[in-house]
């Protein structure tokens, strides 16, 4: 069975040049995707250089007062929780953590930091990401 979630990450990242908003990191450019159900979904190359998805919960539509927001992360490489995850429409993955995003300034432009964590385990690295 071919996975969708390759498909679905490299449409992600193909479409950054055209999010609205875009952070550099020294992993990459994050970039606001889209809303849904009440989440915002970035995209972002991980650690692994492979392409992930973050998900955060209820900062859908919130562009003038964020903070830190708790999230969790989609990877598309091979992984190795023991339980797998995906989004509507993905193929189940093994490579997904908790997150946490830190943003500096309530509004947007401003910069934030993605803490990251493999599966259950705490957060363990962390991504600067600068607004573009």
């Amino acid at each position: 069975m071919r996975s969708l979630v390759p498909a679905i990450l490299m449409g992600a990242v193909a479409c950054a040049a055209s999010a609205d908003e875009i952070w550099q990191s020294e992993m990459g450019w994050i970039a606001y995707e889209a809303e849904e159900n009440g989440a915002a979904i970035f995209s972002f190359t991980n650690l692994d250089a492979y392409g992930a998805i973050l998900v955060i919960p209820g900062l859908a539509g919130n562009y003038d007062n964020r903070g830190v927001h708790e999230a969790f992360w989609i990877g598309e490489g091979a992984g190795d929780c023991g339980a797998f995850m995906s989004l509507p429409g993905g193929a189940p993955s093994a490579q997904w953590g908790r997150a946490l995003v830190s943003f500096d300034q309530p509004a947007f432009p401003t910069s934030f930091t993605l803490s990251l964590g493999y599966c259950f385990e705490p957060l363990s690295y962390s991504i600067r990401a600068v607004a573009e």
